[in-house]
């Protein structure tokens, strides 16, 4: 009889326990009344730390949040140092069950409430914050890099480099673009010069898988051989590891390619075109606050008369030295299988090496 009783009070006390936790107000209500004193002008955020911040809650993506104070300007946070997040403000919120959800935001005790719905999404479920309406331009982020290289004396050799990142992220999509250029010269001739510049848009079905309906590059490189080459392909793609310091996906599938040549021999054509496939991966990893490292490859398949499978790489040190400036050091490597000789006969070299060095402005 007592072993019964002892099982009902159990029961009973588990089941006030989970009542309570439920019903209970959040351990800083009463600090939250006390500090904030306009939630329809400004976002609130509570840091782990006990520190609270006043601005304008502009987005959350990729484990971080971007918020905007009068005074401490714009601020990263990781996600996992905010601990509440009040904001009257309408924002698109998106989980990592696909599901999203638009109205005013309360993030607190690890749940997160939208709007006006009863239900109550878990913290860590969280993909991203979408800007509100007036924030639009803060789903765009833009990098430029240049650099630049000039010996004079018994060698006069001139290297330029210059590379563009642009990014748009929403709650549920991702635009990215790049581009990269580079020329030397060398009394006077030219030795290297080449544009590569490419895009993608992903479409998240869940936390990590998306579709990408569009996916172009142009290349060009005179010295391959290349005087334009165009790829247009779609595909899917899956995250292998999305952490707070980690990121790396994978990405595949078919596309069409155009090639047309710089020169040819007597005889051979001067464009080529065929359906290809390809393969690629983004690795990105923040060794510390201020040193990112990421890495990009991709493997195009082609025909032969088209100059063969092709594959790139590159390898990029981000080093901050202010919120808006960093120095960049890449490797990029080209690969073409079978290049086209010229109407010289002369075939290209398969790889190209490229060391970039350069002052990265984020705008």
């Amino acid at each position: 009889m007592l072993k019964k009783y002892l099982l009902i009070s159990a029961a009973v006390a588990s089941s006030f326990a989970c009542y309570a936790a439920e019903t209970l107000p959040d351990p800083l209500l009463e600090e939250r009344g006390i500090i904030i004193k306009d939630a329809t002008h400004f976002d609130w955020v509570r840091l782990n730390s006990g520190e609270w911040l006043k601005g304008e809650l502009v987005s959350m993506y990729d484990k971080e949040i971007e918020f905007d104070s009068d005074v401490l300007d714009t601020l990263i946070i990781d996600r996992e140092d905010v601990y509440m997040i009040i904001s009257d403000r309408h924002h698109t919120v998106r989980f990592n069950d696909g599901i999203e959800l638009s109205g005013t935001l309360n993030i607190s005790g690890g749940y997160v409430k939208v709007g006006e719905q009863e239900a109550k999404y878990r913290y860590r479920d969280l993909v991203s914050i979408a800007p509100s309406v007036e924030s639009e331009l803060s789903a765009w982020t833009v990098k430029i890099s240049l650099g630049a290289d000039i010996s004079k004396g018994n060698t006069d050799q001139t290297e330029y480099s210059a590379r563009a990142d642009i990014k748009r992220r929403t709650a549920s999509s991702r635009f990215l673009a790049e581009f990269l250029g580079y020329r030397t010269t060398s009394d006077e001739q030219v030795t290297k010069n080449n544009i590569r510049a490419n895009g993608t848009f992903d479409w998240f079905q869940t936390q990590k898988m998306y579709y990408r309906p569009i996916f172009f590059e142009y290349y060009r490189d005179p010295f391959q051989n290349i005087a334009n080459k165009y790829t247009v392909g779609a595909g899917v793609g899956y995250y292998v590891m999305d952490t707070d310091k980690t990121e790396w996906d994978f990405s595949t599938g078919p596309a069409y390619q155009k090639t047309e040549f710089d020169t040819v021999t007597t005889g051979e054509e001067k464009s080529n075109s065929s359906w290809s496939y390809f393969v690629g991966t983004n690795y990105e990893l923040e060794v510390t606050k201020k040193i990112d490292f990421t890495f990009n490859y991709r493997y195009l398949t082609a025909n032969s008369d088209a100059g063969g499978d092709s594959q790139y790489a590159m390898a990029a040190f981000e080093f901050e030295i202010t919120d808006d400036i960093d120095f960049d050091m890449s490797l990029v490597w080209d690969y073409l299988a079978d290049p086209i000789a010229d109407e010289n006969g002369v075939v290209p070299e398969k790889e190209d090496y490229k060391m970039i060095f350069a002052l990265g402005i984020d705008l």
